[in-house]
């Protein structure tokens, strides 16, 4: 399974170097602004909304100098209640996480971008849940564990192929395709911790994920 994640972002560093390539000659004599900052909303974290797993918002600040180097800072908030976390019990884990980065963008149509950027990020979070297994038999008695634990924090580390498409001078739409790669989170006994927010299943030490953005350029 990480094999197939490497060669999968692996392949799409490669679609973008080529992509840079392709463009890089079109940009030559073409005056540059020296800054461009943009605000944007990740709209399809909101379509989570309604369901059971996860309740996510997130947003972002992006500064991109020469319109080729761009700086990131992101922040977002969920609630995640995945289903089947523990067979005999509940689960919810809840919190706060930002991730701050840099990258590369190039034009690769005259109204698409594509780049790639590296990113750090940090999430402070609580868990609540409820483990318990009964005694078929009933000669013993019902084990019940208790999950209340406050002020988690696990980081992790992220490459992004970003893509865009310019809809007017002041908004374009876009996606992020993301790989996670876990870097270290407080590890709980007896149980463990289970789900952290912005990053996923914590047993997971790579992820793959994908953001869909609305852009605002000023």
């Amino acid at each position: 399974m990480v094999k197939q994640r490497l060669l999968f972002i692996s392949s799409l560093l490669l679609f973008s170097g080529i992509c840079f390539g392709q463009t890089e000659a079109d940009s030559v004599g073409q005056s540059r602004r020296l800054l461009t900052p943009s605000i944007y909303l990740d709209y399809g974290k909101l379509f989570t909304i309604p369901t059971n797993f996860e309740t996510k918002y997130e947003g972002g600040l992006e500064l991109l100098f020469l319109e080729k180097f761009p700086l990131y800072l992101e922040a977002g908030q969920a609630t995640l209640a995945p289903e089947g976390a523990y067979s005999n019990g509940t689960y919810e884990s809840e919190g706060f996480y930002y991730r701050i980065g840099a990258g590369y963008v190039g034009q690769f149509l005259p109204k698409n971008k594509i780049g790639v950027s590296f990113r750090y990020a940090a999430s402070t979070f609580t868990e609540d849940g409820r483990i318990f297994i009964e005694s078929p038999s009933g000669a013993q008695e019902t084990f019940v564990q208790n999950i209340q634990r406050d002020d988690l924090k696990a980081t992790w580390y992220e490459v992004v192929i970003y893509s865009d498409r310019k809809l007017s001078d002041l908004f374009s739409i876009g996606v992020n395709l993301r790989l996670r790669i876990l870097g270290s989170y407080d590890e709980q006994a007896p149980v463990d911790a289970y789900a952290i927010p912005g990053y996923g299943r914590a047993f997971d030490k790579t992820i793959p994920a994908a953001n869909f953005f609305f852009k605002v350029s000023f």
